[in-house]
């Protein structure tokens, strides 16, 4: 019996103590380090990336699409389109385009937006951080919502309206590589007695060293690139 209970009693001495709980920031603390942060956020200059298109209710479709970005330049490539791959893909090139789902292009500023804190959000081992926004001057598209990663400060997630159409939707970010990139986005809208629904998801992101030439001046398919470690 003696033993039984000297047993027991080193189980529970050996068993590894719990982590302690995350601590919560000040909700000032968190906006200084979010404003820092996206002071000095950078894009990736050379970057490629796959993404899903899906479009339901007033028009019905699904795309594939793979992308190269180099500074402004881009070129979409269409894979396949409603599950029939297309070969060759169908391809677009763009100049001076800017890119429209980055971080630095949707996150919210402090010098533009009213910042309410909500409340905290536990994310497995650290806490999030999430707030409402009301605009400083009226705009057709503005961020309604904002959750700010308690790890890198930067926004993983924001959620939107849009005067056009009633239109309401939501971005999410995270890491990959040493960028902060895209991983996806929604939106709805009300169009008469209808409504639409689109998703883009991001994926398969490669970070090349370069890109040939004709990368933006030739409609052929590229060799494709290692996608970037998690």
């Amino acid at each position: 019996m003696i033993f039984a209970i000297f047993l027991a009693v080193q189980v529970v001495l050996a068993a590894p103590k719990a982590p302690p709980p995350p601590v919560e920031l000040p909700p000032t603390v968190v906006l200084a380090r979010y404003a820092a942060a996206l002071a000095r956020l950078r894009e990736p200059r050379i970057v490629s990336f796959d993404y899903m298109l899906e479009q339901t209710g007033t028009r019905t479709m699904e795309q594939s699409h793979r992308v190269f970005r180099k500074g402004t330049n881009e070129r979409d490539e269409t894979l396949a389109v409603d599950g029939k791959r297309l070969a060759p893909p169908s391809v677009r090139i763009f100049r001076g385009r800017r890119n429209r789902y980055s971080v630095l292009t949707l996150a919210p500023r402090l010098e533009k937006y009213t910042f309410a804190y909500v409340g905290p959000k536990r994310n497995g081992g650290h806490i999030d951080y999430v707030f409402s926004l009301e605009p400083k001057a009226a705009a057709r598209f503005a961020i309604t919502l904002v959750t700010i990663d308690g790890v890198h400060f930067l926004p993983s997630s924001l959620a939107f309206h849009t005067g056009s159409h009633a239109g309401t939707g939501t971005f999410n970010f995270g890491g990959r590589a040493s960028w902060w990139v895209p991983f996806g986005a929604t939106a709805h809208a009300k169009i008469g007695m209808d409504t639409a629904d689109e998703r883009l998801t991001f994926s398969e992101y490669r970070f090349p060293t370069d890109l040939p030439p004709s990368t933006f001046s030739e409609p052929r398919a590229l060799p494709t690139f290692a996608p970037a470690p998690f």
